[in-house]
């Protein structure tokens, strides 16, 4: 028996089955994206299911495509915030894909290219996806989220408007000893590539050999302490902005650290939260 297929509908359920699927691995893993970025995800997702219509691969094939798929769904969607981020994403990602997918073992359940057709309505469908993430964001508001979560946020300097992965740490505490502005410190080499080359010239000769700043770029020092002794990082005006919330007059202090810190790209301490939002 042959079964119709409507590649509208196959797509249109899939993506906001992937959208929901994608929002409860975020929430698992404590990150968030923008609704951009999350509708970016959900179409890639939707658009791999297109397996399902294609000829049998042989099974390596189809393992392979399956893993390829689900790391470019969840890079679209969060980026790839460092190795172990990103791995916990998508096995939270294909976990619950699984889950959905489980189904296979009920009467009715068509199969290929490891893509399943569930002998379900798409209204059932998207019903049940809706569930689970309700019952994710239930569970989290009642036992709290395994971590402290990254949020989404955009930091404008020097003309340049840069996504970051903001992290709240109530800990910190940074600022501009001279004008008393607050201070955010930004992780330099994940952001470096979409920084103004001008700006990414002079933080590369600073941090390469301590090279001064030229003058017009707006380059000023901030003395910072650590654990690892005292030093001074280049900073440069700027303003965050997550959601409808803008913060101007802050100054966003680089870091070059010789590896990844978390998933955070952006630190701010209290005073900044409290403007966001957080």
């Amino acid at each position: 028996m042959k079964t119709v297929v409507f590649v509208d509908e196959l797509l249109l359920v899939n993506f906001a089955a992937a959208a929901a699927l994608l929002l409860g691995a975020g929430l698992l893993c404590g990150r968030s994206c923008t609704g951009l970025r999350l509708c970016a995800g959900s179409a890639a997702a939707a658009v791999s299911t297109l397996a399902l219509l294609a000829p049998p691969w042989c099974a390596p094939l189809a393992v392979l495509y399956k893993i390829v798929s689900c790391c470019c769904v969840v890079a679209v969607c969060y980026g790839v915030p460092g190795a172990r981020s990103f791995a916990r994403l998508c096995g939270w990602y294909a976990a619950l894909n699984g889950v959905l997918c489980g189904a296979v073992v009920l009467p009715g359940v068509q199969t290929n290219n490891l893509s399943v057709l569930l002998p379900v309505r798409p209204g059932q469908l998207l019903i049940c996806c809706a569930g689970v993430y309700a019952l994710l964001r239930g569970l989290l508001a009642v036992f709290g989220r395994p971590q402290r979560g990254c949020f989404a946020a955009v930091l404008h300097l020097a003309g340049a408007a840069v996504p970051v992965q903001a992290y709240h740490d109530t800990g910190f505490t940074l600022q501009d000893p001279l004008a008393g502005r607050r201070v955010v410190l930004v992780q330099y080499p994940p952001v470096r590539s979409r920084l103004p080359a001008p700006l990414r010239e002079t933080l590369d000769s600073w941090f390469a050999a301590g090279a001064a700043p030229p003058p017009g770029l707006g380059v000023q020092f901030v003395p910072c302490a650590a654990v690892t002794g005292r030093c001074l990082l280049p900073a440069v005006p700027a303003a965050l902005c997550c959601g409808q919330r803008r913060v101007p007059g802050l100054l966003a202090a680089f870091c070059a650290p010789d590896a990844p810190a978390g998933a955070w790209t952006l630190l701010l301490g209290d005073d900044v939260a409290e403007d966001v939002g957080v």
